[in-house]
């Protein structure tokens, strides 16, 4: 007598029917969280609200800031040539611009030591 025994690996019909429920199942559970995400960033601004590139974000942050910021000049620092913009520079009391304390700091240790 031949004993009957099951085939070690399922069919082809079988495993196709598993992989196209798993693809079902995984899109059904991409919509629902998307579609959660999506509730929850328009409830909550979180830190994609201050994305420069979107566009509903620019648009909530001119209403919230009233006008729009201007635009700033760019001004050369005359000892590492950095730009930084001019409402940020600093000077020496003469013409010369600065982006920060350390390099007014480091020009100024300069002078005095070709002073000398």
């Amino acid at each position: 007598m031949v004993a009957y025994t099951r085939p070690l690996r399922p069919s082809g019909k079988v495993m196709m029917q598993r992989i196209l429920l798993v693809v079902v199942v995984l899109l059904i559970v991409w919509r629902i969280l998307a579609s959660i995400g999506r509730r929850l960033s328009e409830k909550a601004p979180g830190a994609d609200s201050f994305s420069r590139f979107s566009p509903e974000a620019r648009r909530r942050r001119q209403q919230a800031g009233g006008e729009a910021r201007r635009m700033e000049e760019l001004v050369e620092c005359c000892a590492c040539g950095t730009f930084v913009p001019s409402g940020r520079a600093l000077t020496d009391g003469s013409s010369r611009i600065f982006c920060s304390e350390d390099c007014r700091h480091r020009v100024a240790v300069s002078s005095e030591h070709g002073r000398d």
